[in-house]
C-alpha cells in the first residue's frame, strides 16, 4: 500500500478551507465598533460632568450672591443699630423719656418685672431678685426710643423674626410685644448664659464686630433661629447685647425654592460644620431624622443647639461621607452615599464662614449618555449575532468539504479510541490495524508495543496489590468477630499522634467472663462476645472503630464525638443488653462495665486515654458491687 505523508494531506485541505482570515476580520471589526462607541460615551460623560461643574457652579453662585445680601443687610442693620444704642448709653442721662405715662410696670413676683401693656413697642422684662429701683425703672422708660428703629426694621424686612436688645444686668427688650412674657422665662433664669449673649462678650467677639450664631431653639418663638448679635459698649463697658434673630426656614426659603439642574440638593453649614438648613429629601439620603422642637408650653431656661446629628464633623454618619479635608476646600470632587455617586460641590458664603454644600446625583445627570450607551449596545450584539449565524452557515459548508479528508484517517483513529477504551478496562485488546498513512500507522505499531507492555504490568501489579491488600486485612482483624486488633489500633494510634482531634474513647469488660467459659464453656463465651460486637456494631456510626484489646476487653474509637455523646452512645448499648437478657429462652446473657476518656490537650498519646478510660472502667465496677 503506498503510504501517505499527513503533513501534506492536512496542507491540501485545510489550507483551502481556512477560516483564520475571515476570523480575524470579524473580530478586528467588532473590537473597533465598540472601541469606538466606549470612546465616544466617555467623551460625552467627560462633557457633561464638566458642563454640569460649570454650570450648576454658577447657579449656586447666583443664589448664593442672593443669600449673601440679605445677611449684608441683617448685618448693616445691626451695624446701624450699634453705633444708635451706644451713643444711647454715653449720653443717657441727656435722653427723653417716650410715653412715660403709657407705661406700666407690673410685679409676676419672684423677682420678675414686665411691661403690662402694648403701646405699640417692645415687651419688657427684667429678672431681678433685688427691688425695682428708680434708676432700672428710668432705664426701661428710656429704652422705649429703641422701639421706633426696631419697629421699622420688623415692618420693612419679612424675613427678620424679631430685634432684641438684652442688657448686663438681666433685662430684655424685644420687639415685636409678647404677652404675658413673664411666662416665657422663668424667675431663675440668666439671660447671660444664652449663646447670644456669650457670643458678644470680649473674650469671644475681641473685635466688638457683629457675630452670627449657631442654630438655636428661640424660647420666644418656639422655632429654630439663628441670630445676628452685637456688642453694645460704653467706655469699654459691656452694657448688653443687640440682636436681629431670623427664622432659619424662611430666610432660607427662597435658596432652597430654587430648583438646580438634575434634582440637586443643597445645605448650608456653618464654621463648625453644623447644618442650618437643608433641602427636602437630604434627611433621608443621610438618614437623619428631623429634629424635633421641645416642648412650647415648657419654659426654655437655657440655650438649646441642633443636635450633634446635625453636625457634618461629630456625627459618625456623615464622617465615611465628609472627610475633613473635602469639607473645608473649595474645589469639586465626587462622593457615594449609600451605593450612589453624586458629585459634591462646596461653595462658601464668606461673609459669616458659611458654607454651601450641594449634592447632583451622577445617575440623573447620566441618564440620556446611559440610554444612548444601551442603544449602541444593543446594535454591537445585534451585529455580533449576525456574525455567528454567518459563521454557522459557513462551517456547516467547511464540514461538508472537510468530511471526506476526516474520513481518510478517522477509520483508524476511531479504532485506536475503541482499542483505548477497552485497555483502561482491561478488556482483551486487538492490534490496531493499519491504514496506509505512514505517520498513522506507525503510531499504530508504537500502541500495540505500549498495550502489550501495560497489559503484562497491570497484571502484574493487579496480583501484587491483591495479595497485599488479603495480608494486611487478616494483619489487623481480630479473626472470631470480624473486628480490629490491637495491631490496627498501633497503627491508628501513630496518626493520632501526629494529628491530635477531637475524640472519645469508651472500654468494654464482659462482666464475669471468666466464670461464662467455666459454666457453659467456650462456645457459649464466644457466642457471647459475638453478640456484643453485634450490639455494638448497630449502635455506632460507620466511621466508629471496634477494637478487641484481648480477650473480653473491647475498645470503641468515636471519631469527632465529645464525652458527652460518648455516653449517649454508651447508653444505647446498656440499653439494647438489657434487653437481649430479658429475651426466653434465650442462654446468651451477660453484661458490661465501661469506662469513657475524651481526647484533650494534656494527653500525648492514645495509650494514655485507654489508661484513663479504663481507671474510669474500674471505679464504675467498685461501685456496682
Amino acid at each position: 500500500m503506498k503510504k501517505i505523508i499527513l503533513k501534506k494531506l492536512l496542507f491540501r485541505n485545510y489550507l483551502k478551507t481556512s477560516l483564520i482570515s475571515i476570523f480575524f476580520i470579524g473580530t478586528l471589526l467588532i473590537c473597533a465598533y465598540f472601541w469606538t462607541n466606549k470612546n465616544i460615551i466617555n467623551s460625552s460623560i467627560d462633557f457633561l460632568l464638566k458642563d454640569a461643574n460649570e454650570n450648576t457652579t454658577k447657579l449656586i453662585n447666583k443664589e448664593i450672591s442672593t443669600l449673601r445680601i440679605k445677611l449684608h443687610e441683617v448685618t448693616s442693620l445691626l451695624k446701624i443699630l450699634k453705633a444708635e444704642h451706644e451713643f444711647f448709653f454715653e449720653n443717657i442721662n441727656e435722653i427723653n423719656y417716650i410715653q412715660k405715662q403709657k407705661i406700666n410696670i407690673n410685679y409676676a413676683g419672684d423677682g420678675v418685672y414686665y411691661k403690662q401693656k402694648n403701646n405699640g413697642g417692645s415687651s419688657v422684662i427684667l429678672l431681678s431678685k433685688d427691688k425695682l429701683t428708680n434708676k432700672m425703672k428710668e432705664k426701661i422708660f428710656k429704652t422705649e426710643n429703641f422701639d421706633r428703629s426696631f419697629r421699622t426694621i420688623i415692618d420693612e424686612n419679612p424675613s427678620i423674626l424679631a430685634v432684641y436688645f438684652t442688657s448686663y444686668d438681666n433685662m430684655n427688650r424685644y420687639y415685636p410685644f409678647i404677652k404675658d412674657v413673664y411666662k416665657v422665662f422663668s424667675s431663675d433664669t440668666n439671660l447671660k448664659d444664652y449663646n447670644f449673649y456669650n457670643q458678644a462678650t470680649l473674650k469671644e467677639n475681641p473685635m466688638k464686630s457683629a457675630v452670627w450664631t449657631k442654630p438655636y431653639f428661640d424660647p420666644v418663638k418656639k422655632e429654630w433661629i439663628i441670630s445676628c448679635i452685637v456688642p453694645i459698649y460704653n467706655n469699654n463697658f459691656l452694657e448688653g447685647v443687640t440682636g436681629i434673630d431670623v427664622s432659619l426656614d424662611s430666610f432660607t426659603q427662597n435658596f432652597f425654592d430654587f430648583n438646580l439642574p438634575y434634582e440637586t440638593k443643597s445645605m448650608i453649614i456653618d464654621k463648625s460644620g453644623t447644618i442650618l438648613a437643608m433641602s427636602k429629601d437630604l434627611n433621608n439620603i443621610f438618614d437623619i431624622k428631623k429634629s424635633k422642637n421641645p416642648d412650647k408650653n415648657k419654659q426654655i431656661n437655657t440655650t438649646i443647639l441642633r443636635p450633634n446629628e446635625f453636625n457634618i464633623i461629630s456625627n459618625e454618619k456623615f464622617k465615611n461621607i465628609f472627610t475633613k479635608n473635602n469639607y473645608l476646600k473649595n474645589s469639586n470632587s465626587r462622593i457615594k452615599i449609600k451605593n450612589k455617586e453624586y458629585m459634591l460641590f462646596i461653595n462658601k458664603i464668606r461673609i459669616n464662614d458659611w458654607k454651601v454644600v450641594s449634592l447632583l446625583p451622577v445617575e440623573n445627570l447620566l441618564s440620556s449618555v446611559k440610554n444612548l450607551e444601551k442603544k449602541h449596545l444593543k446594535i454591537g450584539y445585534f451585529l455580533i449575532t449576525f456574525i455567528i449565524i454567518f459563521y454557522l452557515i459557513f462551517l456547516i459548508f467547511l464540514y461538508q468539504k472537510s468530511k471526506q479528508f476526516v474520513e481518510s484517517i478517522n477509520v483508524s483513529l476511531k479504532d485506536m479510541v475503541r482499542f483505548t477504551q477497552k485497555l483502561v478496562t482491561n478488556k482483551p485488546v486487538n492490534k490496531v490495524p493499519f491504514s496506509g498513512i505512514y505517520e498513522i500507522d506507525k503510531l499504530a505499531k508504537n500502541f500495540n508495543n505500549l498495550s502489550l507492555e501495560l497489559t503484562q504490568r497491570t497484571q502484574k501489579l493487579v496480583q501484587t496489590e491483591a495479595l497485599k491488600l488479603v495480608n494486611e486485612k487478616l494483619a489487623n482483624t481480630d479473626a472470631l468477630t470480624g473486628i480490629y486488633n490491637r495491631r490496627f489500633l498501633d497503627d491508628f494510634a501513630k496518626e493520632f499522634n501526629c494529628k491530635p482531634t477531637t475524640l472519645s474513647v469508651i472500654l468494654f469488660d464482659i462482666d464475669d467472663f471468666k466464670q461464662i467459659n467455666d459454666n457453659f464453656g467456650h462456645d457459649t463465651g464466644d457466642k457471647v462476645i459475638k453478640k456484643l460486637i453485634n450490639i455494638i456494631d448497630t449502635s455506632v456510626r460507620q466511621s466508629d472503630c471496634i477494637i478487641r484489646l484481648g480477650g473480653d476487653e473491647f475498645l470503641l474509637l468515636l471519631k469527632d464525638s465529645k464525652e458527652k455523646d460518648a455516653y449517649i452512645v454508651v447508653e444505647k448499648i446498656l440499653n439494647k443488653i438489657e434487653e437481649n437478657n430479658k429475651k426466653e429462652n434465650n442462654n446468651i446473657v451477660f453484661n458490661v462495665s465501661y469506662g469513657i476518656s475524651e481526647y484533650k490537650n494534656n494527653h500525648r498519646t492514645i495509650n494514655e486515654l485507654i489508661i484513663e478510660a479504663d481507671e474510669t472502667m474500674y471505679k464504675n465496677k467498685k461501685l456496682r458491687k
